[in-house]
């Protein structure tokens, strides 16, 4: 059973930051595949923004836990 959240959901440009900072670290890496994995990394932050922007909490079902 899932804890209700008590702490208000992080802003959105929380996750902005952290999605442009992973995209700089994915075009530094040498890596193909540590390269993908960050961009998947990145697009998740953006998912999450998105969903505080609809109104809707980062963390929950489906959030991807990041």
């Amino acid at each position: 059973m899932q804890q209700p959240l008590t702490d208000p959901p992080l802003p959105a440009e929380y996750y902005r930051r952290h999605a442009a900072r992973v995209r700089r670290l994915a075009s530094e890496a040498t890596t193909p595949a540590i390269r993908e994995h960050l961009r998947d990394v990145a697009l998740q932050y953006e998912s999450l923004a998105e969903r505080v922007d609809d109104g809707r909490s980062a963390v929950g079902p489906g959030s991807g836990g990041v």
